[in-house]
């Protein structure tokens, strides 16, 4: 048989009881509620197709495209038919890291190649001159 314990508190230490009780409460839900994965935010194609300012049958060629192409955009089925595709806002912004840095790409190569006409015009103009 176990004995029975009574234990009596003052009305202060009963406070300082119940602070410290949901003090641990709060710690041990923050620290469950923070192992949880955050929910995905997901867009429709024409969601994606204005944040991106491009038309929907763009987003939607965009998603038709080979693995591998650095314009392809992935997207998750979620009831089987077409209006229920997304595309998550972290394919989102890893597709306008891939493509702007092609854009950055091109524009150095557009650089590039502007300046070799104009130095290839200026030989041009100095030995015809």
């Amino acid at each position: 048989m176990i004995p029975e314990i009574t234990l009596t508190f003052s009305d202060e230490q009963k406070a300082q009881l119940e602070q410290a009780i949901q003090r641990e409460i709060a710690h041990q839900v923050a620290t469950i509620l923070s192992r949880l994965p955050l929910p995905e935010v997901m867009f429709t194609f024409p969601q994606a197709a204005k944040l991106l300012q491009l038309y929907v049958g763009t987003v939607r060629a965009y998603t038709q495209l080979p693995l591998g192409h650095p314009r392809r955009m992935r997207y998750i089925d979620c009831t089987g038919s077409s209006r229920g595709q997304r595309i998550t806002a972290a394919e989102l912004l890893d597709w306008q890291r891939r493509n702007h840095a092609d854009t950055l790409q091109e524009s150095v190569f557009m650089k590039i190649a502007e300046r070799r006409a104009r130095a290839a015009s200026r030989r041009h103009r100095s030995t015809t001159a």
